[in-house]
């Protein structure tokens, strides 16, 4: 989940994998060959996921998804598709904001509708599979960017053909302005290690992930983590990527919290089972 941010990145919409991960039923059949009814879906990793944007605000931008029908044969005829806020998609939303809400945090909220426009109809032409799935949004300054908002999007019709019950719908996170944690700041510390034990002294940036949670570095490593700011001032070590598989693993120990007052992060984790232990104070600069 990344963030809107004023003079950054304009777009960010990650399209990966393949209809062989598909778990509806229609596709199982398609795929041991039965002749299944044809179904169509999000494609890849999209369908029924939290996927992420980045936008300027005041700035119109387009987001693209790939949409997809599986089938024995491609039809031979185009197939027109409407996309919309389905009730899949803002169930979707519910289910995630019960999951938040459980672990203390904000629930998202539906981007108003004033705010976007699905690029209608969607059409996967005849012999085709494809087609691709977009929303125009163009975020008004008036927007309140203390909330963190999504867009529930699904395919509402298809013309008759199956839509996938669980990847015919996404949300598109659109986040806040950068939190009050994102900049520049400087690591001091000491890296407790078996054969290159060492100060930490070195420059760091936090960027926002959403208003409570921010991605840096791991002492001097490089590998990701973020730091997630609770209501009391404490601090949630999250590793990502490769820290969050490393033999170990990585996992905090001791002191872990935020001064808002010297904005200053205070931070203890280890990993191969205490063998490298890490204390480390970050401050803004």
């Amino acid at each position: 989940m990344k963030r809107i941010i004023k003079t950054g990145l304009i777009l960010f919409a990650s399209i990966i994998g393949l209809s062989s991960c598909l778990e509806d039923k229609g596709y199982t059949d398609i795929i041991n060959g039965v002749g299944a009814e044809p179904i169509v879906s999000i494609f890849g990793n999209a369908g029924g996921s939290l996927q992420t944007g980045q936008f300027k605000i005041d700035t119109l931008v387009e987001v693209k998804y790939l949409v997809n029908l599986g089938s024995v044969n491609p039809l031979d005829k185009d197939l027109s598709l409407t996309i919309g806020v389905t009730s899949a998609a803002t169930d979707f939303l519910k289910s995630t904001n019960a999951k938040r809400a459980a672990a203390g945090d904000d629930p998202y909220e539906a981007l108003p509708t004033s705010a976007y426009t699905f690029v209608n109809p969607v059409v996967i032409k005849a012999g085709k599979r494809d087609d691709t799935l977009k929303v125009r949004v163009k975020l008004p300054k008036t927007l309140d960017f203390s909330k963190e908002y999504v867009i529930p999007v699904g395919i509402a019709d298809a013309s008759g053909v199956k839509i996938s019950s669980n990847l015919g719908f996404m949300n598109i996170f659109v986040g806040g302005t950068p939190n009050k944690f994102d900049g520049a700041y400087h690591a001091t510390g000491y890296f407790s290690h078996p054969t290159a034990p060492r100060d930490i002294d070195r420059d760091k940036t936090l960027k926002t992930i959403d208003k409570s949670t921010s991605e840096t570095e791991f002492a001097d490593l490089g590998y990701i983590m973020w730091l997630k700011v609770n209501k009391d001032n404490t601090v949630t070590i999250i590793p990502q990527g490769t820290a969050a598989t490393l033999a170990g693993p990585f996992e905090q120990t001791g002191v872990n919290k935020y001064d808002p007052v010297t904005k200053t992060f205070t931070l203890n984790y280890q990993y191969n089972v205490g063998t490298r232990v890490i204390s480390e104070v970050i401050k803004k600069k």
